[in-house]
């Protein structure tokens, strides 16, 4: 495998890949899609909501805010010690308060990690009148987006141009630069081979 004229432009990059079949390509667009594991919103408490909205609605837009991803320090729930009940190890919270009459973004979101916070912070929330007020706990785990599309870390393409060569694109959605979201594709597709091999015998 062979990876030649390498552009970044934003959270995009491209690249030629040379010397592989299209079945492991279309492997590897599938993991960046699908496979790399993201943190995102899956559990909210909510302690006051005077807003327009109801609770669901609510937690359905706090999940889709995607958040700054470390996978050196998290792990997902189900490989966790803690068998997914929710510890330190597997688990940060953010809180929400707010009062209006104002807009709450994503920005207003307090991490109990500084290396996990929103990826853009002008996300609109809510939009709060003069007497309605918002106070909510909200528990984010890492997923990936086979199981729901909140755990998403990016898309990817590509395009053969000739025998066992393919111009690829890989476009991160901030949790991840796109580069690390490609190195993670290809530790993840590195595991499960290793996965597939012991399984064979």
């Amino acid at each position: 495998m062979k990876i030649t004229n390498y552009k970044k432009q934003g959270n995009t990059i491209t690249f030629t890949l040379s010397g592989v079949n299209g079945k492991l390509v279309n492997a590897l667009r599938r993991i960046i899609i699908a496979g790399v594991p993201t943190i995102a919103v899956e559990k909210v408490t909510y302690y006051s909501n005077s807003s327009v909205l109801n609770d669901e609605v609510i937690s359905h837009r706090l999940g889709l805010v995607p958040l700054k991803t470390d996978l050196k320090t998290y792990t997902m729930p189900s490989e966790c010690t803690c068998k997914g009940e929710g510890c330190g190890k597997c688990t940060l919270v953010l809180t929400l308060e707010a009062e209006g009459p104002k807009t709450v973004y994503s920005g207003e979101l307090n991490s109990t990690d500084p290396k996990v916070v929103p990826v853009y912070d002008k996300i609109p929330i809510i939009k709060l009148a003069g007497n309605q007020k918002i106070k909510l706990e909200a528990k984010a785990n890492l997923g990936i987006g086979r199981d729901h599309i909140k755990w998403q870390a990016g898309l990817a393409s590509y395009e053969l141009k000739e025998k066992d060569t393919y111009d690829f694109m890989v476009e991160s959605y901030g949790q991840y630069e796109p580069e690390e979201l490609l190195a993670n594709a290809f530790r993840v597709m590195e595991d499960r081979l290793k996965e597939l091999k012991s399984q064979a015998g």
